[in-house]
C-alpha cells in the first residue's frame, strides 16, 4: 500500500475538532491523504473541503462509499447512524473507524464484526483510551503486582451536556448518556480489568427540559446515571455519568488494591501512584510514575486545545493507519467495543427492571 487515502462521514465538532486535522503529512513513511468528506448537511461538506484540503465533498454517504479512491472511512456521526453507516462502509470494503457507540443493538454490532471479518476490513471503534499512555502504564503497574489484588475501580464520566447538539438528548437521534459520555469509564475500567460479569443500574432524567442553541428541547433520555459492576475476576466497580455535572475537581478514575492505589484525573494528568509493595517503598506516600508517550522515549506532557480549538493529533487515527499498513489487529476491536455496549444496554435493562443482569459477551 502506497499509502492511506480517506473519507470521512459527518463534518460536525467531533470531526472538524479531532479527526480532519490529523489526517495530513504522513505515518512511518506512508502518506496520508483526505479524499472526500461527506455530511448530510453540504455546507458542512463543502466547508470542512476547503479548510481542510479534501479533494471532494458529498451530501451522501453512498456516494463517498462508492469513491474508488477512498481507502478508508471514518464515521462521525450521531449514534443512530452508526451501525448503517459502519455496515455499508465494511460491505464497501473499505477500513473503518467509528465512533463510540459501535451500534445502538447486539444484533447490530454483530453484523458489522462478521461483515469485516468476511471482507477482511480493519474495524476499529472508540473511544481510544486502551491506546493512552495513562492506561498502558495502569496495565503494567496492575500486572506487575505494583497495587497487590485490585479490590475495587472508580470512575466517572460527567458534564453539564452539550449546549449545541440538540440530538444528545433525545432517542430518536440516538441520544443517550449511557452511550455517550458512560462509554468512556466502561472503556478505561474494561481496558484495565477486562470483561464485565454482571451490571446494577439506576437511572433518571434529572433536567427534563433544556435550551439548546437558543431552543427550549424536551429530554426523553436519562441523563444521570449510576452503575455498579462485577468483573470476572470478582472485582467489584462503580461509574457515575451524567449531564447534570456543571463543575468537579474529583478523580476521574480510583483503582485500589490490597497493596496500593492508582489516582488519575481525566485520564491524563495527574497520575498518582500509592504502593506498599516492591520497590516503591522506598518513597514515603504518593508518588508520580513516569509515563512515556508510545514509542518515544521522553516523559509524556499533556497536550491541550490550540488558540484555533483544534485538538493534538488524535492517537486513534495514527493507530487506525498504522494497523492497516502494517496489518495489526485495532485497539479497541469490535468484540471489545460490543461487550462495553452489552455493558451499556444491561445498564438500561437493570435502571429499567431493578435487577442485576448477567452479561454474556467477553473480548
Amino acid at each position: 500500500m502506497g499509502g492511506v487515502r480517506f473519507g470521512v462521514i459527518g463534518c460536525g465538532t467531533i470531526s472538524t475538532l479531532a479527526y480532519l486535522p490529523a489526517i495530513k503529512g504522513e505515518y512511518a513513511g506512508y502518506p496520508l491523504e483526505l479524499v472526500a468528506v461527506c455530511d448530510a448537511v453540504e455546507e458542512k461538506a463543502v466547508s470542512a473541503a476547503k479548510r481542510f484540503g479534501a479533494r471532494r465533498h458529498y451530501a451522501r454517504y453512498e456516494d463517498l462509499l462508492a469513491d474508488p479512491e477512498v481507502d478508508a472511512v471514518i464515521v462521525a456521526t450521531n449514534i443512530a447512524t452508526h451501525a448503517e453507516l459502519g455496515l455499508a462502509a465494511v460491505r464497501a470494503g473499505k477500513h473503518v473507524l467509528i465512533q463510540k457507540p459501535i451500534a445502538e443493538t447486539l444484533e447490530e454490532a454483530d453484523r458489522i464484526i462478521e461483515e469485516a471479518r468476511r471482507r477482511g476490513v480493519k474495524l476499529q471503534v472508540e473511544p481510544p483510551h486502551m491506546l493512552n499512555p495513562f492506561c498502558v502504564r495502569s496495565r503494567e503497574l496492575i500486572s506487575s503486582g505494583a497495587l497487590g489484588q485490585v479490590c475495587l475501580v472508580q470512575a466517572s464520566s460527567s458534564h453539564a451536556g452539550a449546549e449545541d447538539r440538540p440530538w444528545l438528548f433525545q432517542r430518536a437521534g440516538g441520544g443517550s448518556v449511557m452511550l455517550d459520555l458512560a462509554v468512556h469509564a466502561l472503556t478505561w475500567l474494561t481496558g484495565l480489568l477486562g470483561p464485565v460479569a454482571q451490571v446494577t443500574a439506576m437511572a433518571t432524567t434529572s433536567v427534563p427540559e433544556r435550551v439548546i442553541n437558543g431552543e427550549p428541547v424536551k429530554v426523553d433520555i436519562e441523563d444521570n446515571v449510576t452503575i455498579l459492576l462485577r468483573f470476572r475476576d470478582g472485582c467489584l466497580g462503580t461509574v457515575v455519568s451524567n449531564y447534570v455535572t456543571i463543575a468537579n475537581k474529583a478523580p476521574t478514575i480510583n483503582i485500589y488494591g490490597t497493596d496500593g492505589t492508582i489516582h488519575l484525573e481525566s485520564g491524563m494528568s495527574p497520575f498518582l501512584l500509592f504502593s506498599r509493595k516492591g520497590k516503591y517503598l522506598e518513597h514515603d506516600g504518593w508518588l508520580e510514575p513516569t509515563v512515556y508517550a508510545g514509542h518515544l522515549a521522553r516523559p509524556l506532557t499533556v497536550q491541550r486545545a490550540t488558540p484555533s480549538g483544534e485538538l493534538p493529533p488524535h492517537n486513534s487515527v495514527a493507530h487506525f493507519v498504522e494497523c492497516i499498513v502494517e496489518d495489526k489487529q485495532p485497539v479497541p476491536s469490535g468484540e471489545f467495543a460490543r461487550h462495553v455496549l452489552e455493558i451499556m444496554l444491561a445498564a438500561m435493562e437493570s435502571a429499567r427492571s431493578g435487577r442485576t443482569i448477567e452479561l454474556q459477551t467477553s473480548f
